[in-house]
Parts: C-alpha cells; structure tokens; sequence
C-alpha cells in the first residue's frame, strides 16, 4: 500500500509516496498511540493548531489529513487493490460508508462579501472551500474507475445536513448542547435515513 501501483518512465525516482507508520516508527512503541493523539495529529492545521514533529530523521512536519484525502477513500481503494484476490475470494464485495461534515456541491451556498474583515480572509477561504469540491470530483472519479473494474465495489456516505443553515453546529472542539442535539437529530433525516435502507440492502446481499 506504500507504492503507486503504477509508475511511469517520468518518475525520478523508485520508492514510497506513503509510509507505514508503525514500521517507521517501530522502536517508538507505536501500537501503543493514543486515539487522541492520531486524531490531535490528523487535526493539525495552520494557524488553528500548533505543528506536530514526529522523532524521524528528517523530522516529519505533520499536516491535516484532509489535505491529501479528506475522507480516506484513496486509502480504502490501494487496500481494496492490495487484498482484492482475498476480498474476492472470501466476501461477495465491499461497501464504503463515509460520514460527511459537509454537503458535496452546495454551489448554491456562494461567498459573499461581509466587509474589510472578508476582503482579508476571501483568499483562504476560498482555497479551503473550492479544495474540498476539488476533492469530491477527484473522488467521484476514482470509485468510478475502481467500480468499473468490479461491480461489486459500492460507496455510501451519510452526509450532516442541519435543519436550518444559520443554526448548523459550527466546526469547533466543544459543541454546545443544542449543537449536540441537532448533529444526532440529522442522523433521522430523510437523505440519512434513505443511507440507512441502501446500506440493509447492501447486507443482505
């Protein structure tokens, strides 16, 4: 799962575009990670969060994973690759459910401009809004390509749709109470609950 499993005559250089963490840091006890930890680190944003250094030589700068592959799929898909001849001969398929923060396309929801304080941040958060759609047509093309090679690969995602836009629970560390209620509220939501179904059919198979 380290390497591309294709590699062209353009490439400089042989070698992994990946690691595997708990060969790289084997004498660092790395079974033994804390789940706060693995999430702290996969949190670390610019300016939100401090850096995170792993003890390797070069030290390793840690980064959101949400830059590369925000929801996982690119590493559910090489670990479907990699094991497909026993997935093939030991399951009839393989189902990816993904849990969504956010709406895929929601162009509807464009930037407007609230004043200086906008004018300042419009370029970041432009580049954060439009990377995650970037993502999602990357994504969408990747299972198209791995569903035509087998047909028994499906993907289905429950998406956080609040009732009410204005009062959706806000990205943060500590939601409040109310922010609670409605996340687990929206899991009884019509597009959620059709999820539910597709994901019955799906076992039962």
């Amino acid at each position: 799962m380290m390497e591309p499993t294709f590699r062209d005559s353009t490439a400089e250089m042989d070698g992994p575009d990946a690691i595997d963490f708990a060969s790289m840091f084997k004498g660092e006890n790395p079974m033994n990670l804390r789940m706060l930890t693995a999430l702290r680190m996969n949190a670390t944003y610019p300016y939100i969060l401090p850096s995170v250094w792993l003890p390797s030589h070069p030290v390793i700068d840690v980064m959101d994973a949400g830059l590369r592959d925000n929801n996982g799929q690119e590493t559910s898909l090489r670990f479907i690759n990699v094991f497909k001849d026993w997935i093939n001969a030991n399951t009839k398929g393989v189902l990816i459910i993904q849990i969504r923060a956010r709406q895929k396309g929601s162009w509807d929801n464009t930037y407007e401009n609230g004043g200086i304080l906008s004018v300042l941040t419009k370029p970041f958060s432009m580049l954060q809004l439009n990377w995650f759609k970037l993502q999602d047509y990357f994504e969408d093309d990747e299972i198209t390509y791995a569903q035509n090679l087998d047909s028994n690969l499906h993907r289905v995602a429950f998406m956080y749709i609040p009732e009410k836009e204005e009062r959706g629970a806000t990205l943060n560390f500590h939601l409040t109470a109310s922010e609670k209620k409605e996340v687990i509220a929206s899991a009884r939501r019509k597009n959620n609950l059709e999820v539910f179904e597709e994901v019955k059919k799906y076992l039962k198979h």
